[in-house]
C-alpha cells in the first residue's frame, strides 16, 4: 500500500473547502495516514442561518428510521419530512427486519434511504454503530476484530486500515456517520458493557491506536465518534441498566482519560458522544438530589467539553432509551429536551414529540436562541467537512477491488498478530495430529449453537484432527459419566461471554457457570483455555489450565489466526493491553 500524507490547511477558509473537497474525491482508494490533522470547525456555507426554527431542531434530531410509522404521518414521507425535517438517521436493523414484508433487508435499505433523502433539503445523515464491522449485522460485509484485538495487536498502521475498512464498506450501503471508536478505557475486570470493545486499559497505549483508526474514518469521508465521554469502563455498573460513573477523581481522570479526549480533539474528532456517565471530580449541580449523567449536565458538556476542553465539533448524546438516563425528569421526552438543553447537539433516537416542544419552549423563551443556533452551526460545519451539504445523485459508493482485498487483509492481519498466549507453562504447543488427533471443543456462552465454531472446527480438521463440538454441556448431565470425555486428546474450552449475551454480569451465570463445572472436572493437563471476549475471564475461571490464551473477538478472521498459531504456522504475538492480575481475582 503506497502512503500518502493529507495535509489540511486551516489558516484561510478557500483553502480548507478546497483540502475537504479533495478528500472526498479521492476517497474511494485506500491510502494511509496515522499522523494528526486540524481541521476549522467554523462552518464557512451559511446557509443553515436561513432555515426555519422547526428545520434547525431536524439537525440536531437523529431519530430511528421507522419508515413505515413515518410514512403515516400525513400518508407519505414527502408530508413527513415536511412536517418533521429531521437532519439524521439511525438504521435499526431490527426494524427493517421486522417489516421487510418478505423483501431482502439489503434491497430495502437503499430504497428507504433514497426515499428519505429525495424528501429532504439536504442529504441525510445515516448512522449506526458498526464497531465490529458490517458483517456482524449484514453478513454480505465482513466481520472484523473488535476494538482491544487492536490494543494487543499494537499497530497504528493497522487501526488505520481498519478505520478505512468499516468506512468503506458503510459508504457502499449508504452510511456515513458512524458511532465508534469506542474510547473507553476498561480499568475494571466486572465492568461488563465496556470489556473488549475497549482498546486498552491504558491512555498511552490506546491513544496512538484511536487517534489512527479515526483518522482512517474520515480519510473515507466518514464521520467518526469519540464515545462515550466522560468515560466508561471504572465501575462495574451497565449504562442501560443504570447511571453509572468514572469515580476516579481529578487528578487521576486528568492523567488518563482527559489526556484521551484531549488528545482526539486535537486530533480532528468530528463528533462525541457523552455517555450516561458521572464525574463527580468535575460536577456539584444536582437533579432530584443526584448528579446526573453526562448526557444531562451543562457543567460536563459545557463547562468541562465545549470550554475548558474547548471543543468546536458535535456532541451528540448516547440512546435516549437507556436506564443510564432515566428518573432525573418525569419521561423520556423531558429527558431528551433537557439534554438538548444542557447542551448536547445531536440527541439519538428522540421522539417527535421533541421538534414540537422544542420548538414551543424557544418560542416562549425557555430555550434561548442561542443553544439552537451553536447546536446547528457545529452540526454544519460537519456536514461541509464531509461534504454533506449538497446533495448526490448517487446515495452509496460502491467498494473497488483494491478495496475490498485491503478489508479482507486487514482483518486477517490484525487477527494474527493480537492472539494472546497468556501462559504455556507445560509446553504443549505447537499442537501436532501425530500426538493426539481427537479435539473436544466445549463452547461456553449464552447464545451458542455448533455454527459459533464452525471455522474452527473446519480449520482443525483440514489440518487433519477429528472435533466434535459441545455447545454448553450441562454438568448434571455428564457430570456421572465425564469419564467418556476423556478419550479426547485435547480439549478447547472456548469462552464467547460478551456485553448483552445475556444483559447484566461479565460473570458466567446458569448454563455457562455449568459447562465450565463440566469442564473443569477434565484433566487439566488436556485442557486448553482461550477467550474470543472477555480477556479476564481465564484467571476467573481457569486458573490452573496449563494454556491460556486470549483472542478476544470471535469472527472468523481470529478463530483462523488461533487455529494457526496453535499449530505453530504463525508465532503467539499479541500482548495483552489491559493489566491481568490473577490474585486480585480469587
Amino acid at each position: 500500500m503506497r502512503f500518502v500524507k493529507e495535509l489540511f490547511f486551516i489558516s484561510a477558509a478557500l483553502a480548507f473547502t478546497q483540502c475537504t473537497q479533495k478528500e472526498s474525491q479521492s476517497s474511494e482508494q485506500p491510502s494511509k495516514n496515522t499522523e494528526e490533522t486540524q481541521f476549522d470547525f467554523t462552518p464557512q456555507d451559511t446557509t443553515w442561518k436561513s432555515l426555519s426554527v422547526r428545520e434547525k431542531i431536524g439537525q440536531t434530531m437523529m431519530v430511528q428510521a421507522r419508515f413505515e410509522d413515518h410514512r403515516a404521518v400525513g400518508g407519505s414521507m414527502k408530508t413527513f419530512m415536511e412536517k418533521y425535517p429531521v437532519g439524521s438517521l439511525f438504521i435499526p436493523d431490527w426494524y427493517f427486519r421486522e417489516h421487510s414484508n418478505g423483501k431482502d433487508v439489503m434491497e430495502l435499505i437503499p430504497a428507504v434511504l433514497k426515499e428519505y433523502n429525495d424528501n429532504a433539503k439536504f442529504p441525510m445523515l445515516v448512522c449506526e454503530d458498526f464497531e465490529r464491522g458490517i458483517g456482524e449485522t449484514y453478513p454480505k460485509y465482513t466481520h472484523l476484530p473488535v476494538g482491544m484485538s487492536l490494543g494487543a495487536a499494537g499497530d497504528t498502521a493497522l487501526a488505520y486500515d481498519l478505520g478505512q475498512s468499516i468506512a468503506m464498506e458503510a459508504k457502499e450501503m449508504g452510511f456515513n456517520w458512524l458511532l465508534h471508536p469506542v474510547c473507553d478505557l476498561n480499568m475494571n475486570p466486572l465492568q461488563e458493557l465496556v470489556v473488549e470493545r475497549s482498546v486498552s486499559d491504558d491512555v498511552n497505549k490506546a491513544l496512538p491506536i484511536l487517534k489512527s483508526q479515526m483518522n482512517g474514518l474520515h480519510r473515507q469521508g466518514v464521520i467518526s465518534t469519540v464515545k462515550h465521554f466522560p468515560g466508561d469502563g471504572v465501575t462495574m455498573r451497565n449504562q442501560h441498566i443504570v447511571t453509572t460513573a468514572n469515580s476516579l477523581s481529578k487528578e487521576d481522570w486528568d492523567a488518563s482519560f482527559g489526556e484521551l479526549f484531549k488528545g482526539l480533539i486535537a486530533n480532528g474528532a468530528a463528533s462525541i458522544m457523552v455517555g450516561h456517565i458521572q464525574l463527580p471530580a468535575y460536577q456539584t449541580e444536582k437533579i432530584n438530589g443526584q448528579l446526573p449523567p453526562a448526557t444531562l449536565s451543562k457543567e460536563l458538556m459545557i463547562d468541562l467539553l465545549k470550554n475548558k476542553f474547548n471543543y468546536k465539533g458535535v456532541i451528540i448524546t448516547d440512546a435516549l432509551n437507556m436506564g443510564g438516563c432515566a428518573g432525573y425528569y418525569k419521561n423520556e421526552l423531558e429527558v431528551s429536551v433537557q439534554c438538548f438543553a444542557a447542551g448536547a447537539d445531536v440527541v439519538l433516537w428522540p421522539s417527535l414529540e421533541y421538534m414540537d416542544t422544542v420548538e414551543a419552549r424557544i418560542n416562549r423563551g425557555e430555550i434561548p436562541m442561542s443553544r439552537l443556533d451553536d447546536a446547528v452551526a457545529r452540526v454544519w460545519a460537519m456536514r461541509e467537512r464531509f461534504g454533506l451539504i449538497e446533495k448526490k445523485q448517487e446515495l452509496s459508493t460502491p467498494m473497488t477491488e483494491e478495496a475490498k482485498q485491503l478489508v479482507q487483509q486487514t482483518g486477517t492481519a490484525i487477527a494474527e498478530k493480537a492472539v494472546t498466549l497468556l501462559e504455556d507453562s507445560n509446553k504443549d504447543l505447537p499442537l501436532k495430529v501425530e500426538n493426539g488427533k481427537r479435539i473436544l471443543l466445549i463452547e461456553v456462552g449464552a447464545e451458542m449453537s455448533e455454527a459459533k465454531f464452525a471455522v474452527t472446527k473446519s480449520e482443525l480438521e483440514s489440518r487433519g484432527f477429528e472435533v466434535d463440538i459441545m455447545d454448553n454441556p450441562h454438568f448434571y448431565s455428564w457430570g456421572w459419566r465425564i469419564d467418556s470425555l476423556n478419550v479426547y486428546d485435547k480439549v478447547l474450552v472456548c469462552f464467547e461471554n460478551r456485553y448483552f449475551h445475556p444483559l447484566g454480569t461479565c460473570l458466567l451465570k446458569d448454563k455457562e457457570s455449568f459447562a465450565v463445572w463440566t469442564a473443569n472436572m477434565l484433566d487439566p493437563k488436556k485442557r486448553i483455555a482461550i477467550s474470543y471476549a472477555n480477556p479476564y475471564v481465564l484467571d476467573i475461571y481457569e486458573g490452573i489450565v496449563p494454556v491460556k490464551i486470549n483472542a478476544y473477538s470471535c469472527d472468523a478472521f481470529t478463530q483462523k489466526a488461533v487455529v494457526k498459531a496453535l499449530c505453530g504456522e504463525i508465532p503467539f504475538t499479541g500482548v495483552s493491553p489491559i493489566k491481568l492480575n490473577p490474585d486480585a481475582l480469587k
